[in-house]
């Protein structure tokens, strides 16, 4: 079984999400690590500026630590140390990622907090497919930072892995994890999260290596929510409910 996990190189997750990315290099289906270079001034000034107009000082500050920080040495040293690979690429929608699938013959790929809609011959190229971590609880959390959505107003918060499709969040689904928060503090909820996302993939690989193929659930679109990025009103509104972000 050869595993490939791709995210990206900077990420508003606390400790730049490593605590999933690092911790999986130790997985033995694991067979390496791609890297998306999303690294750009833009995401700089929106660090900047959620952490001077204090709009969003906390999420700010950790998306400039994770743009500054150290973490994609972190993530260097955890698969050497592992004896895995790692690519560093501009897409994965490219020839460079087509021709790391096919030369290293990937049975499958987890996609972990990239914004990436993946293209059919990428879907297509392993064995058993790509699946991704979203952070949403599926059926019914669908599109964009639903674990945002989910604090502002107030629902059950969690993430969900499920079978990648042309489609947004509509492939099957292989579990549903609610995520134990105080949903006073965004920032935790989501490190906590992380962590979490760690054991219950783990899970899954083992899964994998003892039976050769997943156990996928349905995941129906009747009453699915679809939500997009949230903009200032919405973050100024997660602040005065009490949220700490």
């Amino acid at each position: 079984m050869r595993i490939l996990i791709v995210t990206s190189a900077v990420t508003f997750v606390p400790d730049n999400y490593d605590r999933l990315i690092c911790g999986l290099a130790k997985h033995p289906a694991v067979h390496g690590l791609i890297v998306l270079e999303n690294r750009s001034w833009l995401i700089f000034l929106q660090g900047l500026f959620l952490v001077v107009s204090g709009i969003a000082p906390r999420f700010g500050f950790h998306l400039l630590c994770n743009f500054f920080g150290e973490s994609m040495e972190r993530r260097k040293a955890a698969y050497e140390i592992a004896g895995k690979k790692m690519w560093i690429l501009p897409t994965i929608n490219g020839p460079e990622a087509e021709a790391v699938l096919k030369m290293e013959n990937i049975d499958l790929v987890l996609n972990s907090r990239t914004r990436y809609f993946f293209r059919k011959s990428i879907l297509s190229k392993p064995r058993l497919g790509c699946w991704n971590i979203h952070h949403g609880l599926l059926p019914k959390q669908r599109g964009l930072m639903c674990d945002f959505w989910a604090h502002l107003e107030g629902e059950k918060f969690g993430f969900s892995v499920h079978e990648m499709t042309p489609k947004l969040d509509d492939g099957r689904l292989l579990l549903v994890q609610e995520v134990p928060t105080d949903r006073k503090d965004y920032l935790k909820s989501i490190l906590i999260a992380s962590e979490l996302e760690c054991q219950r993939v783990t899970e899954l690989f083992d899964h994998l290596l003892k039976d050769g193929a997943p156990h996928f659930i349905p995941n129906p679109s009747d009453g699915a929510v679809y939500r997009r990025n949230p903009g200032l009103k919405e973050f100024i509104k997660l602040r005065l409910k009490g949220v700490r972000i």
